[in-house]
């Protein structure tokens, strides 16, 4: 395969955020340096998407906590994959690139800074109707809560659904749909993931810990395969209904028949009907629900987050990822050259009897430095402390 390491369809995409202007001009130092890279390989079109919203783009909302009864303002540092099949017009849609269609599913518009994905999340956060336990009053509520981070984890589940209700009114009759995974640090302390398919996301931590924070959805998973089933659905092949290899997915409607969403209406002979009835969106056979997995960060101990769509995973393993990474910050390797070689040796394991690398590839790194550490600060940490791990001094 090494005479195709030239062709244009193995040619990356990389994006260094080192945020220098953001430094040079306010005099802080920036939060969470990040890296993302992208390759269509030899796939005909490229479908990944990615979103990030750090710095200059971070997301502020109001939100009421239940838990101290009063409105507070929580920053929002964002970062996403989505891993598009189909076609590319779903995974683009969230990641706020294609945020306007006709019903044909023609562009007419170009992205905007609230569009996508992220547009529901804030206003999940800012329009919650969730209260605590605790509360006296809670009859005018939806739902009560124990804790705050199951409240804010059912935030991210409605945000998740509230977009696939808006690309139904756009994609009802295409067959392209999207996996997402969604890294979201509230208040630079608290990492929320949000997964949805089989892209995933893993956290670095010192003396080599790694912390899965999403697990892959597959249809021949147990769970997965009871809902599947009480649904009206099959699988074969590891597949639902022999075409999809994903149990969970944003679009693919064809997979979610007689889902009403919250909000959804209908016009029958110029009457506008409320759908009452019907699947509930996260029993679908394909649904939009995602897991939530949530971490209270520890800078003394956490390294980085990566998070990747599943043509990476089907090069590397968990620890694997990890440790190439880490191999290349030993040396001094900056970023930009670690997502380079990442992607390079994925393409170089392409197998076409198996299919193993020959998928779209994006990945994102986001170092979790300390306030006040630069990213120069943050890899002579990590060279040194990986050094020390090895025995190398």
């Amino acid at each position: 395969m090494g005479q195709l390491l030239s062709h244009p369809l193995t040619e990356k995409t990389i994006e260094y955020n080192e945020y220098k202007n953001n430094q040079a001009s306010t005099g802080i130092v920036p939060r969470f340096y990040n890296c993302v890279g992208s390759m269509q390989g030899y796939r005909l079109t490229q479908e990944d998407a990615h979103l990030i919203r750090n710095e200059n783009s971070v997301v502020y909302v109001r939100f009421f906590n239940p838990f101290i009864d009063k409105y507070e303002t929580l920053s929002l540092n964002v970062f996403a994959v989505f891993d598009g099949h189909g076609g590319d017009d779903c995974s683009k849609f969230l990641s706020g690139g294609l945020h306007h269609r006709d019903g044909n599913g023609s562009s007419n518009g170009n992205g905007e800074p609230n569009a996508g994905l992220i547009k529901w999340i804030a206003y999940s956060f800012e329009n919650h109707h969730y209260t605590s336990t605790t509360n006296n009053d809670s009859s005018k509520f939806k739902r009560s809560f124990n804790t705050l981070e199951g409240l804010v984890s059912q935030i991210f589940k409605d945000a998740f659904i509230l977009q696939d209700e808006e690309l139904y009114r756009h994609f009802a009759n295409s067959s392209c749909g999207s996996t997402a995974v969604v890294a979201c640090i509230i208040n630079e302390e608290s990492l929320y993931v949000a997964n949805c398919g089989d892209s995933r996301c893993i956290l670095s931590s010192k003396s080599n810990g790694i912390k899965t924070m999403s697990f892959d959805h597959k249809p021949q998973h147990i769970g997965e395969l009871i809902r599947i089933n009480d649904n009206g659905g099959t699988v074969s092949l590891g597949r639902v209904g022999g075409v999809l290899a994903l149990s969970r997915a944003f679009s693919d409607f064809q997979f979610k028949r007689g889902v009403t969403y919250p909000h959804r209406r209908t016009k029958l002979t110029n009457i506008t009907q409320n759908l009452t009835y019907g699947t509930p969106p996260q029993e679908a056979q394909v649904t939009v629900e995602p897991d939530v997995l949530m971490h209270k960060i520890d800078y003394s101990k956490d390294e980085f987050l990566v998070l990747a769509c599943d043509g990476i995973w089907d090069i590397y393993n968990n620890k694997q990822l990890i440790h190439f990474i880490k191999y290349h910050l030993v040396s001094g390797t900056k970023l930009d050259t670690i997502i380079t070689k990442l992607l390079d040796h994925g393409i170089a394991q392409a197998n076409s009897n198996t299919g193993v690398g020959f998928d779209n590839m994006t990945a994102i790194i986001v170092v979790l430095n300390r306030k006040g550490e630069t990213l120069q600060d943050w890899f002579n940490k990590m060279k040194t402390r990986l050094e020390r791990e090895r025995g190398l001094v």
